[in-house]
This record gives C-alpha cells, structure tokens and sequence, in this order.
C-alpha cells in the first residue's frame, strides 16, 4: 500500500462518511499520546496537524502516515488507538452521563485500523456504537481491534 497516494481521493470518501455538520462541532476527545504525524480534516474542511492534548471534534477525519500512532481519549472514557496510515471519520458522538438512552456513537474506518478500549457508552449499550467499513458495519460494545486489509 502507499502511503496516502491519493489524498484527494481518501478525503472525498471521509467527506461523504462524515456528513457532520460545522454547527455540530463539539468536542468529542482529546489526543493523549502521539508518535508521528497525526491530520486532521474538519468538518469546515480546514486540515492541520494534532499534538497531544488537541482536541477531536464531531466531524474530524483523522489521518496518520506511515510509522504513526495516536492514541485517543473520548469523553465517556473510551480509548482508541489509531495504527499508521489509518482514517477514522468521527461521523456521530452523542453522549451524556445523564441520558444513557441517547448514547449513539458512528465512527467510519476508511483505511487502516485501531485498536480501543470501550466506555462508558459501549458498557451502557451493546447497540449504541458502530464502526463503519468498506466492508460493512460493525456493532458492539466490548474492546475492539479493527484492521482492514489492503488488495
């Protein structure tokens, strides 16, 4: 595989994955570890580069390259470890403490993998999180290692 040969290509494909809009922008996380580079795609369409302690928000499209990790805290505690050369689109992430029936957390894997630890909302609900693929989409709650494979 080469290493964003087509960015263009992949961020179109995260744009029509995101379909967060700018109104919708709330900070959902926070990069907690960082080695490499680590991009970030708003729901703007403004694109810059993360370090530890900036914050994700609802609509991010997240890009490492390659030999870069990042590891992700969100706010109901989850973690999520991003592998090199992965894009992970924050489509949807509603949660409040208070309001476990309204938990609904979308994330679309585009390229690559990770790796996460549920949180709150995945010990809440087993439905309330789905990971999107190329492949298809994935329900669950427990701790989960998600890696696509490239032709």
């Amino acid at each position: 595989m080469k290493p964003f040969q087509s960015i263009a290509g992949l961020l179109a494909l995260a744009a029509s994955l995101a379909g967060a809009t700018a109104a919708h922008a709330q900070a959902v996380g926070t990069v907690t570890n960082l080695s490499g580079v680590l991009v970030v795609r708003s729901a703007e369409g403004t694109t810059r580069l993360l370090a530890v302690d900036s914050q994700i928000r609802r609509g991010d499209t997240l890009m490492t390259e390659s030999r870069a990790y990042a590891q992700l805290k969100f706010n109901d505690g989850a973690e999520l470890i991003l592998q090199p050369q992965s894009m992970l689109v924050v489509t949807r992430y509603d949660y409040d403490a208070g309001k476990p029936q309204q938990d609904s957390i979308e994330l679309g894997l585009a390229q690559g993998g990770f790796r996460s630890i549920a949180g709150a909302v995945g010990q809440r609900s087993k439905d309330a999180t789905v990971i999107n693929t190329p492949m298809g989409a994935l329900k669950g709650n427990a701790s989960m290692v998600v890696s696509l494979q490239q032709p």
